[in-house]
């Protein structure tokens, strides 16, 4: 992996975690992601 990549995937995974977290309080419930938000960014980007 070259350090760009590694550049890339780091910003698609903060972006990622940023709008889970701005997501309304309710659809995070309803999705049940509240307190996995971290995980599912990090599955998202990086894969399982």
């Amino acid at each position: 992996m070259t350090v760009l990549n590694t550049l890339y995937r780091r910003y698609a995974y903060d972006r990622a975690i940023n709008t889970l977290k701005t997501l309304p309080e309710r659809t995070r419930m309803d999705c049940d992601i509240v307190g996995h938000e971290a995980e599912l960014a990090r599955r998202a980007v990086y894969g399982a």
